[in-house]
């Protein structure tokens, strides 16, 4: 899309109502997360994120002993 055509679509864009452009953007900002969906699958997320944690390991604390309550009669 050239410049010239990018402004003349902003132009009209600029005519619409309020609700109108809050529309389009909400269109727009949706076509927008399937694009980066089908870009980044979570195949290529987790590779990006595997061993993140590798130098501060998750640890289970021990576990707190049980507190005594009254019997269920």
């Amino acid at each position: 899309m050239s410049d010239t055509t990018f402004e003349t679509l902003f132009e009209q864009v600029q005519k619409l109502s309020t609700t109108q452009r809050l529309r389009m953007m909400e269109l727009l900002a949706v076509s927008l997360q399937t694009d980066f969906v089908r870009e980044s699958d979570w195949h290529t997320a987790l590779r990006a994120t595997y061993g993140i944690l590798a130098d501060d390991p998750i640890e289970r604390p021990p576990q707190l002993p049980m507190e005594e309550r009254e019997p269920i009669e």
